[in-house]
């Protein structure tokens, strides 16, 4: 081909490209009133883009949490793990260092009184327990931010200097924690047995006090998962709520060190309590809990009255895989399983009025734009500010800001 005629190849190409540009640039307005709103909501890479981000396949976030100084910590699952911080004066992820040895951080990341984060480490989740026959167990680490004030620079490639306190449960991983500040004592599940134990700070003492499920659900014969809860929650007298086998309420009896079942179920489908878990917790000023099931119902428990209070379906959908109670006393949750579009919806306690956000895109075209499927992660910082987490092969970090 002549140059001649390349270049005339060259001059149609880019006005091809010219012309379908807008077209991929820009979206139809109706698409706006399906989306969370435009002034409510932005993100965040997950470092210094272009290149000092956590990598895709080591990005998925399923745990934050937020520390009395305001901070907000993330862990990703995927290839590697990683730690990363937010300080809300600076505004920016900054990663602090791969976890050694660990491949998935689920719902366990808690921060205690003095400022310090604790992590749990497992090998895999929901996955019909796959790897776990020779797998050691999973790790309890501290990270202490006080002794990393020195850093220089983010660490994507290195490792994040934690302290191991080594494994509450020969080969189980650990599925979910929670932590009782007043009490300096961090609670967990374990996957994929179901075990839950107590870690006491002070003394490092851990504890195996029963389990949640002790038998497989019904289903196919190549299945072999347990009905374990997928969150923690601790009420105002230090006592421990989750879910567990027949999608019955457990709780941890702070007093007698007792993990009991309860006659109380999980909120469920007819027909399929069994099948049905806890996703998501979250509680009021006066002590009341709320959670969300993974059959997608929103409903509060009264820990002093053990009574449960179905508070329907906020969607369409299955699983209510994030759950915050925010400044503006309304709770804000997000619902969708991993082969559906996650949306975002807000719930009034006062008048029981539920309002569909949306699914939730970011579009500041032409700087960046992306739109997020699933979330597995859900926090609200000390000003308000709804954290979310992305839990795909290459997610970002959102921010919500409620009205």
């Amino acid at each position: 081909m002549t140059s001649g005629r390349v270049q005339q190849t060259w001059r149609i190409t880019a006005a091809f490209i010219a012309l379908v540009l807008p077209v991929w640039g820009q979206r139809d307005k109706s698409y706006d009133f399906s989306v969370v709103s435009q002034v409510r909501v932005d993100l965040r890479d997950l470092g210094y883009p272009p290149v000092d981000v956590i990598p895709a396949d080591e990005s998925q976030i399923r745990s934050l949490t937020v520390g009395p100084d305001g901070r907000l910590y993330g862990a990703t699952s995927g290839q590697r793990s990683h730690l990363f911080l937010l300080a809300p004066q600076h505004g920016y992820v900054e990663p602090l260092g791969t976890l050694a040895d660990s491949k998935v951080i689920h719902h366990s990341l808690v921060v205690d009184q003095a400022g310090e984060v604790y992590v749990g480490t497992a090998l895999a989740v929901d996955n019909n327990s796959q790897g776990y026959e020779h797998y050691a167990g999973g790790h309890l680490l501290k990270y202490v931010p006080a002794k990393d004030e020195a850093r220089n620079g983010i660490r994507i490639d290195k490792p994040c200097p934690v302290v191991d306190l080594g494994i509450p449960s020969k080969g189980q991983g650990i599925y979910a924690l929670a932590i009782d500040r007043s009490r300096s004592a961090i609670y967990g599940l374990t996957y994929p047995d179901g075990e839950f134990f107590s870690y006491q700070i002070q003394t490092s003492l851990v504890k195996i006090h029963g389990r949640v499920a002790k038998n497989i659900t019904p289903g196919e014969k190549f299945e072999n998962e347990k009905a374990i809860g997928r969150a923690l929650a601790v009420d105002q007298e230090g006592n421990v709520f989750t879910s567990g086998e027949d999608g019955k309420f457990y709780r941890f009896d702070v007093k007698t060190q007792q993990l009991e079942r309860l006659d109380i179920g999980v909120p469920a489908v007819q027909g399929r309590e069994v099948y049905n878990r806890i996703d998501a917790w979250t509680s009021d000023a006066e002590g009341k809990l709320y959670g969300g099931t993974s059959d997608g119902y929103l409903f509060r428990l009264n820990p002093a009255k053990l009574e449960v209070v179905n508070l329907g379906k906020p969607l369409n959908q299955y699983r209510i895989r994030g759950l915050v109670l925010a400044h503006n006393g309304k709770l804000y949750g997000i619902g969708g399983d991993d082969d559906e579009m996650a949306r975002l919806f807000s719930y009034a306690p006062a008048s029981g009025l539920y309002e569909l956000l949306g699914m939730i895109d970011v579009n500041r075209r032409p700087y960046y734009s992306w739109q997020g499927y699933v979330f597995d992660a859900m926090v609200v910082g000390l000003d308000g500010t709804i954290y979310m987490g992305q839990a795909e092969r290459k997610s970002k970090l959102y921010l919500y800001y409620p009205q």
